[in-house]
């Protein structure tokens, strides 16, 4: 388990690429770290320190419907707060540089997809800061 846990809660009945800031809830374990409001991801700040280790999962609302993580893109900021970005391969969990000068902000995007749905995968786009703990 990451030393923060990022969770995206799909509403994978209603969702469509029109209306993402209404079915999707981005939240963490990380005190201090509030919840978006509903799918608006640019709200939604990770703030961690130099060292630690963010892991992301996704689940639906319906807990019926499957949901994957499909990658993670590097949008804007120091490129390199993450050492390596969140993937399959390191089973979703991101390690914030310790040489990263603080504060730093990066803005990533996560794609998602959602069984069955023809508009899928989805794209969201939160920050990360480091240094803020």
């Amino acid at each position: 388990m990451a030393d923060i846990n990022v969770l995206l809660t799909v509403d994978t009945d209603t969702i469509n690429s029109g209306n993402l800031d209404t079915t999707v809830v981005i939240t963490d374990d990380h005190s201090g770290d509030g919840p978006s409001t509903p799918g608006n991801s640019s709200t939604f700040d990770i703030n961690a320190t130099a060292g630690q280790t963010v892991g992301f999962s996704i689940v639906s609302k319906n807990g019926t419907t499957g949901t994957s993580l499909n990658y993670f893109t590097f949008e804007s900021g120091t490129s390199d707060l993450f050492s390596e970005l969140p993937s399959a391969d390191n089973d979703w969990i991101g390690t914030v540089n310790s040489n990263v000068p603080s504060p730093e902000t990066e803005q990533f995007s996560i794609t998602f997809k959602v069984a069955g749905n023809s508009g899928s995968p989805f794209t969201l786009d939160p920050e990360l800061k480091a240094g803020q703990g």
